[in-house]
């Protein structure tokens, strides 16, 4: 017999603990399932009867079931896909099947490229994206920070989707301020304008997120978003650079004692998501007929940063 999960998470980093955070309170007794690679994740997760999720002073045992990749026999009522935007084509096989009963499946990966993948590879599912809006931060297998905000913004480009209304409205009970949009497309910009600026300037300057509200940034700063509200028309949505540039402070302010996404991901030598974010500007603009843009020369910069940490072994 099948396992089944009414929850599955693929991914057990730090957003996705957060999400399995949030759904354990807003859907009591409910499995949540966790797809993690690594044999040594699943042992320590077994070990600890859960993830430690700390959050507003206090820290809470989320009760999960741990499975591998590779696991087979597992029905999912809901999917989320919470890695990195660069391992979800590494997922896909595990997403085919988990999700065949699946009402939703929701991707939350920074940047473009993994929606329109998995709209691809699921063209009869409710597959929608999830914008991001709270920090967290894995600290081992097992424990994960939960460093501030709670906000997820959720839409389908494919209409009506009453799975995802359901799954957002087990995230709202738990306490996640969960938005269902008619126009994703519009907040995922937005949040890539925040991305594009925050992550690798902090990856580069192995700082906290407040580095961006210097003096000294600002320049880079109204570079970086002058070109995304340029792919942004390319795209067919309209930016104001105005409102997208204090949306980008407000947003590095309020977490300016973070360390973003790709500066952690940098400072453990790992693969960052700047080709979904950065890069996925610079080659808008290429196919306008630019030669060059400040984002081609992030993303080269933050490639170049990666292979140094792959030649040396070290983070």
């Amino acid at each position: 017999m099948p396992v089944y999960a009414k929850y599955c998470i693929v991914g057990g980093g730090a957003v996705g603990s957060v999400l399995a955070f949030y759904l354990s309170r807003g859907d009591p007794g409910q499995e949540i399932a966790v797809f993690y690679r690594r044999s040594e994740s699943v042992k320590a997760i077994e070990r600890a009867g859960g993830v430690l999720v700390e959050f507003g002073g206090g820290t809470s045992l989320v009760r999960v079931r741990p499975l591998l990749y590779t696991e087979t026999g597992v029905e999912c009522g809901y999917v989320i896909n919470a890695v990195k935007a660069v391992d979800v084509p590494s997922t896909l096989d595990l997403m085919r099947s988990v999700s065949r009963s699946a009402r939703s499946i929701l991707m939350v990966q920074n940047g473009f490229g993994s929606l329109e993948l998995a709209e691809e590879a699921f063209p009869d599912k409710c597959v929608a994206a999830g914008v991001v809006y709270f920090g967290a931060e894995r600290v081992r297998d097992d424990y994960v920070k939960h460093t501030g905000g709670n906000s997820v913004v959720v839409g389908s480009r494919r209409g009506g989707c009453g799975g995802l209304v359901e799954l957002a409205e087990s995230l709202r009970r738990g306490g996640c301020d969960v938005k269902v949009v008619d126009d994703i497309d519009f907040y995922r910009w937005l949040k890539l304008g925040l991305n594009s600026v925050v992550n690798p300037l902090t990856a580069i300057a192995r700082a906290k997120n407040k580095v961006v509200l210097l003096e000294e940034a600002r320049p880079l700063v109204e570079m970086i978003l002058g070109e995304v509200v340029e792919a942004a028309r390319l795209h067919g949505v309209s930016l104001d650079k105005e409102k997208l540039l204090k949306h980008v402070l407000n947003g590095a302010r309020a977490t300016g004692e973070n360390y973003s996404s790709m500066a952690q991901d940098l400072m453990r030598g790992r693969r960052t998501e700047v080709d979904y974010i950065n890069g996925f500007v610079a080659r808008t603009l290429e196919s306008a007929g630019w030669n060059i843009s400040v984002n081609k020369v992030i993303t080269l910069l933050i490639h170049m940063i990666e292979g140094w940490h792959e030649q040396e072994g070290h983070g």
